[in-house]
């Protein structure tokens, strides 16, 4: 004899609620982890765009600092060898003059 009364048939119908309600949960914490790996995925790759953007642009300043510089070297170095040119020519001015006083200074002019 199994005839279900009505207080079994309850239970037996609040429990098959819960299962289904626990399953439905459980799908649902399924659907959420697959969004958020996909979310953490998404992030993660942004941040390597990101990273490499930032890289190739470090790289793209370094390139034009480093040209900037060689050519302020350049500069520079025109520049020092232009004053050395100068320095050379006003020593040769000096060693003249010198040169030109010290023929006065020995040279008998009363003769």
């Amino acid at each position: 004899m199994t005839t279900t009364t009505a207080p079994d048939r309850t239970v037996a119908d609040a429990i098959d609620r819960v299962l289904e309600a626990e399953h439905a949960a459980a799908l649902t914490i399924v659907a959420a982890e697959t969004d958020a790996r996909t979310c953490i995925d998404a992030a993660r790759e942004k941040r390597r765009g990101i990273l490499e953007t930032a890289r190739q642009r470090v790289m793209r300043m370094h390139e034009r600092a480093q040209a900037r510089l060689a050519g302020r070297l350049a500069q520079l170095d025109a520049s020092a060898s232009i004053e050395t040119l100068d320095a050379a020519a006003l020593q040769a001015v000096a060693a003249d003059a010198l040169a030109a006083v010290a023929e006065r200074l020995t040279t008998d002019e009363s003769v």
